[in-house]
C-alpha cells in the first residue's frame, strides 16, 4: 500500500474514533438527562400516591359521616312561634316543677331559615341539665348554639347549686 492510502486510512479510522467518543459523550449526557427526569417522575408518581390515599381516607370518612348522619332526622318546626313555645314547655316550672325561672327571653327572628331564641336562666344545676335534656327531646330539632354557666348573681344568699346560665336555643323553621 502506498503511503498516501495509510495516512487517508488512519485519519478516516482517527475521525472514526472521535465520532464514537462524540457519540459516548451525547448519550452518556442525554442517559443522565434521561435519569434525572425518571428521577423527578418517580418522586411525582409517589407524591401523587400518597395525595390519592389521603383523598380516599377523607372520603372513607366523610362516607362514615354520611352513614350516620341517614339515621338522624332533621325536624323543622312549623314556624318561629311554635318553636318558642315548645321550648318554653320544657323550661316552664308549673309542667317540670323544676326551680328555674325564666328572666329575660328575646327572640332573634328568622334568618337563612333558622330561628334562636336568648333565654337567661336562674336556679338549680340539676334541674338545668334536665331542662338540657328535655330540648334534646323536642319534636322540633333544637341545638344550643351558646351556653355559658356561672354562680347565679342574686343578691339573696347563695343556695348550694344555683347557677345562671345564658341560653342560645336555635332550630330550622319550615319553609
Amino acid at each position: 500500500m502506498n503511503d498516501s492510502k495509510v495516512k487517508l486510512i488512519g485519519i478516516l479510522f482517527f475521525l472514526l474514533c472521535l465520532g464514537i467518543m462524540g457519540a459516548i459523550w451525547y448519550l452518556d449526557r442525554e442517559l443522565r438527562a434521561s435519569r434525572e427526569q425518571f428521577n423527578e417522575l418517580e418522586q411525582s408518581r409517589a407524591n401523587l400516591v400518597r395525595d390519592r390515599n389521603a383523598l380516599r381516607e377523607q372520603i372513607d370518612v366523610f362516607n362514615a359521616a354520611f352513614r350516620n348522619l341517614e339515621g338522624h332526622n332533621v325536624r323543622p318546626a312549623a314556624s318561629d312561634m311554635d318553636f318558642l313555645s315548645e321550648a318554653q314547655m320544657v323550661v316552664n316550672p308549673r309542667i317540670n316543677n323544676n326551680e328555674i325561672v325564666i328572666i329575660t327571653q328575646r327572640q332573634h327572628g328568622v334568618r337563612d331559615g333558622r330561628t334562636s331564641i336568648s333565654l337567661t336562666l336562674r336556679g338549680n344545676y340539676y334541674s338545668f341539665m334536665e331542662i338540657l335534656a328535655g330540648w334534646r327531646n323536642l319534636h322540633t330539632t333544637a341545638r344550643v348554639a351558646e351556653l355559658s354557666m356561672s354562680s347565679s348573681r342574686t343578691p339573696q344568699p347563695q343556695i348550694r347549686g344555683e347557677i345562671q346560665a345564658d341560653v342560645v336555643l336555635e332550630a330550622i323553621i319550615a319553609q
